[in-house]
């Protein structure tokens, strides 16, 4: 091999280490970590630098391998980041045209990668598709355990109580179909979920699952209203088209809340081992979870530090 060959082999070599080093990727197999390093530029910021400029669509997320960096509203530090942390990731999953505005704190080194590189990685490698729908999700359990009463979930249903009726394969895929959760998956994809979720009945006033349990399956609402209380006193209510135990049995994490029927509930049970089965079939259907994931932290983040702008005034 020439050798100007086997430094770039090593070259490469050294990006696949550095890229496994960083929480999420460790399991990730290294032929897509290889791919993830052919198409990551190595970036250096210095002190003050501006990394990302708001009002311009985020195209690339940064993976910090040095150094330590803030994202900045209205002009003040809301969140800051350091190595082994990713930045970015989360606008450029979801285009946001408003951008982002971070700056590094210190001199920074990443790994900077473009967002559609990224999702290419993605439909090949189901680990590091299931780590970063697990971490986005994780993020957003983080977000609302922060966020005072309702922990940022919408208003209770109007209409709590729908006329029961046979919910066979084409009523589920339907169903599913226009849940948020599940972004904008095929058909088939969807059929392959519906065709295995079990439908389960509570009757009002039954204790679904208690704080700290194992999460192995989440429930999509069909008809009634599911009420959820925290150890630190927050109360939301989930009614019809709701996905509820969603971000902990995919995140696989505890039950953060207590989860009671408020009134008799039918609902599809869903497990979570079943998810993954069909997101690694179908990994179309998990790049679309991942987007919907990413657009829903965005807006708890946005709420998270109106908190914390709100509380320095």
């Amino acid at each position: 091999m020439p050798a100007d060959g086997a430094v770039a082999a090593s070259r490469r070599v050294e990006r696949v280490l550095a890229l496994r080093s960083f929480p999420g990727l460790a399991l990730v197999d290294p032929a897509h970590l290889a791919v993830m390093a052919e198409v990551a530029e190595e970036r250096a910021f210095r002190k003050g630098e501006v990394m990302l400029t708001p009002g311009t669509p985020v195209r690339s997320m940064h993976l910090i391998r040095r150094g330590d960096v803030a994202i900045l509203r209205e002009g003040i530090a809301v969140r800051t980041f350091r190595g082994g942390d990713i930045v970015g990731a989360i606008a450029a999953l979801t285009r946001a045209p408003e951008g982002q505005h971070i700056i590094a704190l210190t001199d920074t080194t990443t790994f900077e990668i473009d967002v559609s590189d990224f999702e290419e990685v993605l439909e090949e490698s189901f680990a590091l598709l299931l780590a970063a729908l697990r971490g986005t999700l994780r993020g957003a359990l983080e977000c609302r355990l922060q966020i005072p009463g309702d922990a940022g979930y919408s208003l209770p249903p109007l209409e709590p109580t729908r006329t029961t009726t046979e919910l066979g394969l084409v009523e589920r895929v339907l169903f599913l179909r226009r849940l948020n959760p599940f972004g904008a998956p095929r058909v088939e994809a969807l059929a392959e979920l519906a065709r295995e979720m079990v439908e389960v009945t509570f009757r009002a006033g039954a204790q679904i699952w208690r704080l700290g349990e194992p999460s192995p399956y989440s429930l999509v609402v069909w008809s009634g209203v599911i009420s959820a209380i925290t150890e630190t006193g927050q109360r939301f209510r989930f009614g019809p088209d709701s996905v509820v135990g969603g971000i902990d049995s995919i995140a696989a994490e505890p039950r953060w809340y207590i989860a009671r029927a408020e009134t008799d509930v039918v609902a599809l049970r869903g497990d979570a081992s079943l998810l993954m089965d069909v997101i690694e079939d179908h990994p179309d259907m998990g790049i679309a979870m991942l987007r919907a994931a990413a657009g829903s932290l965005t807006d708890l983040y946005a709420r998270v530090d109106r908190l914390a702008l709100d509380s320095r005034e």
